[in-house]
């Protein structure tokens, strides 16, 4: 199947965050929906395969995230994660198969990634600027998105997962 670039943004609801990409065209393709929001314990939440018309609801937790104090050493020790179906959204990936290569953008602030699934490159995904936008640093929550349909699931799990999290590198 052929990739293509797709993109990932915030819904911009204040209280039930969701995320949703779009094509090229503006069609939204998919998107993750918060049913209902808990103070204590995970929001049920609904991801929307658009293209497949796949849909799947999911317990997602609160992101916990810890540091390790250091002058040096605080920006490459943060790890952060959220549990996904009762199991760590990283732990849960692994299973899967999923690997996360990250780099630094050449060029521009921001961060590129590489996602493969039992060592075959699956996806792309590259932060980017708000659209339209000519912001100098990168908004957390925006990101093309390169891949093709066949792992537009496993492309948008990574990428909302990588969005909600505060950590920058991954392994």
């Amino acid at each position: 199947m052929e990739n293509k670039t797709y993109f990932f943004r915030p819904d911009n609801k204040v209280l039930k965050q969701g995320f949703f990409m779009t094509d090229a065209e503006g069609n939204t393709v998919y998107e993750s929906k918060v049913l209902k929001q808990s103070l204590i314990g995970p929001a049920k939440v609904e991801f929307i395969n658009h293209v497949s018309g796949k849909t799947e609801e999911h317990q997602v937790g609160k992101v916990g995230t810890t540091e390790v104090s250091g002058a040096l050493t605080e920006f490459f020790s943060v790890k952060s994660s959220f549990k996904f179906d009762g199991k760590k959204i990283w732990d849960y990936l692994h299973g899967m198969g999923v690997r996360i290569d990250s780099a630094m953008s050449g060029g521009r602030l921001g961060m590129t990634y590489t996602v493969s699934l039992r060592g075959e490159q699956i996806a792309t995904l590259s932060s980017a600027s708000p659209k339209g936008g000519k912001a100098l640093i990168t908004s957390p929550y925006h990101y093309d998105v390169t891949t093709s349909e066949e792992y537009l699931d496993l492309a948008f799990l990574t990428v909302y997962s990588i969005a909600r999290t505060d950590q920058t590198f991954y392994d």
